[in-house]
Parts: structure tokens; sequence; C-alpha cells
């Protein structure tokens, strides 16, 4: 099962719409794709881990079918950008997933918010 038959949901961050893909009961799994990437990314992995977890899958501001505004693109601004998803979501900790310019994210996240993070 791919992300592809994950559903879809757009999520309103400063004004801007953020794209992503949720499924899945249990704790929550948040994937950050690399630059130039998307949700897609993930699919594989993502999918097989919606049997046990929630799964987040969101397409970066910039990337794929999120906002590709005049703005922040730094690590903090997509940190914060992530951490409005989180809450818009319901979760009081995730567990972090990313690679490339994703894991430099979740590091962020990591630095900034403590108090969301379950792992790394």
């Amino acid at each position: 099962m791919p992300t592809t038959d994950l559903p879809s949901a757009t999520c309103l961050v400063n004004g801007h719409e953020m794209h992503f893909k949720r499924g899945g009961t249990g704790p929550p799994l948040v994937f950050l794709h690399g630059v130039l990437g998307t949700h897609e990314v993930w699919a594989d992995l993502a999918a097989e881990l919606a049997t046990e977890y929630t799964v987040v899958v969101p397409d970066l501001f910039g990337h794929g079918a999120s906002s590709k505004h005049r703005g922040d693109y730094s690590l903090g601004a997509h940190a914060a950008a992530v951490r409005d998803l989180v809450n818009a979501s319901g979760f009081e900790r995730v567990t972090m997933i990313g690679h490339s310019l994703g894991g430099g994210i979740a590091l962020q996240f990591s630095y900034l918010f403590p108090e969301k993070v379950n792992a790394l």
C-alpha cells in the first residue's frame, strides 16, 4: 500500500497550505523528505508502518503539492511549520524521521521543541 493509498489532507500554516498524507493508528511518526523530494520518498515505508503507527508524511513547503511561497525556507522555519502541523494533528509528542534536508529539519525540530519529541 503506497502512500498514494493514504488519505491526503492539507493544513494551513501561517497562511500557506501544507499538503500531507496521514494514515494508521498508534504512536505518531512524522516523515520528512529531502530537498527536491516529496512525501512519495517515504511511500513504501510509511505505508508499511501505518499498520502499527499513525504516519504523517508532509510535502515540505516549496515541494510537491505544498505552497511554494515567498519567504523563509530555513531549517528553523521548516521546523516551525512541522510543529504547527503536529499541533494541528492533535499530537503532543512524535517520533521524527528524516533524511537529507528532512534530517536537518528533524534535528532543528528536536532542538527547538524538545517537549514535542519522543525520538529522532
